[in-house]
């Protein structure tokens, strides 16, 4: 466990519009999986789904898009409905970078690492990911990734439980 062993995966950018953020990074000659158009990230698809510790809170969802920037991968988040973090971050600052993520190898146990620091935890799907809240200081969230043996991108078709 610890900082140290984690991987960086992406820079999750909040943008208004996707397909047009799609665009843009492309003609900078960014890449991006043309057979995969993105897709939403529904809260309410994760079987044990925290936010800020509760499991009532309503649902959101958002689209994800994933481009490369030479070796930095962007994720790309536009926000479809509901009150999440990227509601949040776009109502209070516009488009940017709203948080780091890093694949771990074992989530839940640098999950509860941080807990036992003090880092609140914002939201939490058992086994697949966590955003923390790191905005105490420098402003930006980290996200936690269950480290797998697949490429990122969606779970395969019929395949694993939602994750990302």
């Amino acid at each position: 466990m610890g900082m140290d062993k984690w991987t960086l995966w992406h820079i999750g950018l909040s943008v208004k519009n996707i397909e047009q953020a799609v665009n843009y990074y492309k003609s900078l000659g960014g890449k991006t999986a043309d057979d995969n158009p993105g897709r939403v990230l529904d809260s309410a698809n994760f079987k044990d789904f925290k936010t800020y510790g509760k499991t009532d809170a309503p649902p959101w969802k958002i689209k994800i898009k994933m481009a490369n920037l030479g070796p930095l991968m962007l994720e790309l988040t536009e926000p479809v409905e509901g009150d999440n973090y990227n509601t949040t971050y776009m109502s209070e600052h516009g488009e940017g970078a709203n948080h780091i993520a890093f694949q771990v190898e074992n989530l839940e146990a640098e999950v509860k690492e941080l807990e036992d620091k003090g880092v609140p935890v914002m939201y939490h799907a058992k086994g697949a990911y966590a955003y923390v809240d790191t905005r105490k200081v420098g402003g930006v969230v980290i996200e936690l990734f269950q480290k797998r043996d697949r490429p990122p991108g969606p779970p395969p078709q019929g395949g694993a439980a939602p994750g990302r």
